[in-house]
């Protein structure tokens, strides 16, 4: 099989989301709250799948279990509302093809 190089986009990316799970980790650290973690992400502007792989590093889970803790945090309710949107959409879809 062959290795594939990362490209210096990826790498200044997993830079950055490592920059931010070191700013994060004191967050955690002190109240091993979800929502708490997600306000703080949410307040520096880290969104979505950064967020995730943020929460990932942080709490040192599974991309399963990051998703859970992304997704159930009262102040990710309108990334929620549009991932079961989009789900739904795709479900309904299926019928279609």
């Amino acid at each position: 099989m062959e290795q594939r190089e990362v490209s210096p986009v990826d790498a200044e990316r997993k830079a950055h989301i490592a920059d931010l799970a070191v700013m994060a980790g004191s967050v955690w650290a002190e109240s091993h709250d979800g929502g708490a973690l997600q306000e703080f992400l949410q307040e520096i502007g880290c969104d979505g799948v950064d967020a995730v792989m943020v929460t990932r590093q942080v709490v040192g889970c599974s991309l399963g279990e990051a998703q859970e803790v992304f997704f159930t945090a009262p102040c990710r309710a309108a990334e929620l509302a549009f991932h079961n949107a989009v789900v739904e959409g795709l479900e309904r879809s299926q019928g279609d093809v």
